[in-house]
């Protein structure tokens, strides 16, 4: 090998060489290079799995958002439908309390109607009565004896002829 030009004892002392700087290379850089990429590797899978996580959450808060809108909305349209049917119960309450309010008022009124019809009849009556009695009393010329008596005879008269007139 002397005529390739090697010498064997620096052909030995380059393959140490190269094996401490293997060896060196090895310990100080090259499995601290490689456990920061794995540290690295595993922290962007761990972000992955994070995200993937948080996606899943958002999904599901979008769902469970979804449903509680869902829900009010619900609710809303049965409150709403049930203050509609309060709402026209009490309308229709009040109008028969109206009606029945009115019907009483009517009868009031045709019953006082009636009372006063009657009222001025029995008034009529008497002031009737009485200008018989006295036309009576100025056609004979006198007064006569028993008043209370002519008083009851024209009012049955008179009764009997407003019967007969109804």
């Amino acid at each position: 090998m002397d005529a390739l030009g090697i010498e064997w004892s620096l052909l030995l002392a380059q393959i140490v060489n190269f094996l401490l700087l293997i060896v060196l290379l090895r310990m100080f850089l090259y499995k601290p290079v490689l456990n920061m990429l794995n540290a690295r590797k595993e922290r962007i899978a761990q972000s992955m799995k994070d995200a993937e996580r948080v996606s899943a959450a958002a999904r599901e808060a979008e769902q469970e958002k979804a449903k509680v809108l869902e829900q009010a909305r619900r609710e809303a349209q049965e409150i709403r439908a049930q203050a509609t049917r309060d709402a026209e119960k009490i309308a229709q309450d009040v109008r028969g309390r109206a009606e029945q309010e009115a019907t009483e008022i009517r009868m009031k009124a045709q019953a006082d109607a009636a009372k006063q019809v009657e009222l001025a009849l029995a008034d009529a009556n008497k002031q009737i009565a009485d200008l018989a009695i006295m036309a009576t009393e100025k056609l004979l010329g006198r007064e006569l004896a028993n008043k209370a008596e002519q008083q009851r005879f024209v009012a049955e008269f008179l009764a009997e002829s407003g019967s007969k007139g109804k």
